[in-house]
């Protein structure tokens, strides 16, 4: 597209603005902000904001708790576990299991500066997120003699730190071939009046498309195309905050393919009404996430005859989705994934008495939620586990959701499996174990491994 055609199409779509930035840049600017304008839809950027202006009035909804399978009900005993974890690892030996984390993220919220995943948050040793995680990778590949692609969804500004930090810690034992970086598309934010913003570094002002469009990403990287060359059906789908994660649960994974289901969903239960957690349930008869801010006072604190919340599955952020449902809904115009808005302030340039100036305006940020292709899966299962198994997140610097509640689950749920794999033992409550991944993935993996004999004083590092 020539600068000619560019020029039309910002006077056609009326975008002042970027016209007034763009005579004001030198040539070498000028040609950068071009080639961006150029490789933009500008008729999708028009109905972004059209629905966002003229989006019709707010629809009443019915919400609805969702159908969970929980582990040792009478709707899922012992047996039938059995059964189901037995699937999965049939899975996972057949290598049919992919794994997708997305770590797009910075740890800026944390008071670090670099990706998210390089955050140290083991309570003795200090692993990084990413060690975490590529520690149970490799110990699942050793369990299943298998080996098992993973792919990482990051940022445009996280990518090469990302790239690096695994590089330079040798990819953790892993295949450099099986671990893969893939860029998160972005979507350019538009000003209150619709008019296309310019960044302080003189290009197109951008946000990333949100965790939804993390299934596009996969299209557009050519990773759906390796993980059918690959023979992989079924992708584990985990975010980078969460050091708990139970990566390629087979009891998860068994479920999710013993439905047949498109994608599945695992959730905690809510620690009480007020917890400000998006909860999986029906919207409108749909399968969603509807947002706590979406729940009357009195539907938060409704419960149910046998006592519990009718409300309380928390949403973790843990998937399985087929790959043929992730090809269906990244291929077909009348199967997308909606684009959400939210206002939000934006630092910019604009002109001012014939120079470029920076200014903070509200902008419209564009972003998608994987959450939303709940509604178009025809089966689906949603797995509710123990929160003090599989979820502590790490998104703040202190109080709740903190490095520190963090590292004290880490620490429970270590005295917890001693409890489980040495009956009989005393375990001191203030015992300060890790466990890695390396030594054993789940308490059973714990009680088949350990000295019964060992000692049990801090630091008791298993590794």
């Amino acid at each position: 597209m020539n600068r000619d055609t560019i020029i039309n199409l910002l006077v056609e779509y009326k975008q002042q603005r970027m016209l007034r930035c763009l005579e004001l840049l030198d040539p070498f600017a000028q040609d950068a902000l071009l080639r961006e304008l150029s490789a933009l839809d500008f008729r999708e950027i028009a109905s972004l904001y059209h629905n966002y202006k003229y989006a019709a009035g707010q629809t009443e909804k019915i919400f609805q708790e969702a159908e969970l399978v929980s582990p040792g009900s009478a709707a899922c005993p012992s047996a039938e576990c059995a059964r189901l974890e037995g699937l999965g690892r049939q899975a996972l030996q057949d290598g049919r299991v992919a794994l997708y984390l997305v770590a797009g993220g910075q740890g800026s919220r944390l008071g670090f500066d670099g990706p998210k995943g390089c955050f140290p948050v083991s309570p003795l040793k200090s692993k990084t997120l990413f060690q975490l995680f590529a520690e149970q990778v490799l110990a699942l590949q050793q369990r299943y003699g298998v080996r098992l692609p993973w792919y990482i969804l990051t940022s445009q500004e996280n990518n090469p730190a990302t790239l690096d930090f695994f590089k330079d810690h040798d990819f953790f034992g892993l295949h450099t071939e099986d671990v893969r970086c893939i860029v998160q598309n972005q979507i350019p934010s538009l000003g209150l009046d619709g008019q296309l913003l310019v960044g302080k570094d003189s290009l197109l002002f951008k946000n990333p498309n949100g965790h939804g469009g993390s299934l596009y990403a996969l299209q557009d990287s050519g990773a759906l195309a390796d993980m059918s060359a690959r023979g992989i059906d079924e992708i584990f789908f985990f975010q980078v905050d969460n050091p708990l994660v139970k990566i390629a649960d087979p009891l998860f994974l068994g479920a999710h393919i013993d439905r047949r289901a498109q994608m599945s969903t695992k959730v905690v239960r809510k620690t009480d009404p007020g917890e400000k957690v998006g909860i999986i349930g029906r919207v409108n008869g749909r399968l969603g996430c509807i947002e706590y801010s979406e729940l009357t006072p009195e539907q938060t604190a409704e419960k149910l005859p046998d006592g519990s919340l009718r409300f309380k599955s928390a949403n973790i952020a843990v998937h399985m989705l087929s790959r043929a449902f992730v090809e269906k809904l990244v291929s077909r115009a009348d199967f997308h994934l909606p684009y959400h808005s939210a206002v939000k302030n934006i630092t910019c340039l604009d002109a001012c008495d014939g120079r470029l100036v920076e200014q903070s305006v509200q902008g419209i940020k564009f972003e998608m939620f994987i959450f939303d292709a709940l509604g178009f899966a025809e089966r689906s299962v949603t797995l509710e586990v123990p929160r003090e198994e599989e979820f502590s997140p790490v998104k703040n610097a202190d109080s709740a959701d903190s490095p520190e509640s963090a590292q004290a689950a880490m620490l429970a749920r270590s005295r917890s499996w001693l409890a489980r794999a040495l009956p009989g033992r005393d375990i001191p409550e203030d015992l300060q174990a890790e466990i890695s991944p390396l030594f054993a993935l789940d308490e059973q993996d714990l009680a088949d491994k350990i000295n019964p004999d060992s000692e049990l004083a801090s630091p008791l590092y298993l590794g």
